[in-house]
């Protein structure tokens, strides 16, 4: 793993114990689909932010806010986070109690 790969491999752990935090007691019947519900509206929510922002011409009077919006991920970018997501989740899902039918 390179050290450009660092950032993307940190923030994907982060994200696949955050996934199994919120939707912990919805998977196991315990609670409710609040926290699914909020992360999925948090995402629409920056992406509303972003359109707006670039049908406003917002991004032409701010710098800043201009290097913002273009920032595109890469493949291998995408690709390391979610990889290590899914893999952090496995492996959380493994020690906190693994399957069912063991």
């Amino acid at each position: 793993m390179t050290r450009r790969d660092m950032m993307p491999a940190g923030m994907g752990v982060i994200m696949g114990a955050m996934m199994l935090w919120m939707l912990h007691g919805f998977l196991t019947g315990d609670g409710s689909a609040a926290g699914a519900v909020a992360f999925v509206l948090a995402h629409v929510a920056v992406v509303s932010a972003a359109l707006a922002a670039v049908a406003f011409g917002l991004h032409r009077r701010w710098p800043a806010l201009a290097r913002i919006l273009a920032h595109r991920p890469s493949r291998r970018h995408v690709g390391v986070m979610f990889g290590m997501a899914v893999a952090t989740a496995v492996l959380i899902h493994l020690v906190h109690g693994g399957p069912a039918w063991t």
